[in-house]
């Protein structure tokens, strides 16, 4: 999703969804700041969701915000965050489907 003209300042939104161990889903939020092509930085968030895997991304938007989301812990959204940029991060821009880690 993108935010402003491509060609001057602008972001770019990505997101993904992780299901932990104890089955609770976790929503990740990826927003690029540019600059026309230059990446200047960005911030990464992380919280607990309701999403259901193979759920449609717009049906779970336009209730995400209704939705008590809860924060995630330090520890755990730093975790979450070394995870995404190792395993992530490189191929964020390509499509996928579930995949299992």
């Amino acid at each position: 999703m993108y935010g402003g003209e491509r060609d001057k300042d602008h972001q770019k939104f990505l997101f993904s969804f992780f299901e932990l161990n104890n089955k609770k889903i976790i929503s990740v939020m990826l927003a690029e700041n540019w600059n026309k092509k230059q990446l200047i930085d960005y911030d990464f968030n992380s919280c607990f969701t309701e999403y259901t895997f193979g759920q449609k991304w717009d049906k779970w938007w336009e209730t995400t915000f209704k939705d008590s989301l809860s924060s995630i812990d330090d520890d755990s959204h730093i975790f979450i965050k070394t995870f995404f940029m190792k395993n992530v991060y490189p191929y964020r821009y390509e499509a996928s489907d579930v995949i299992k880690f």
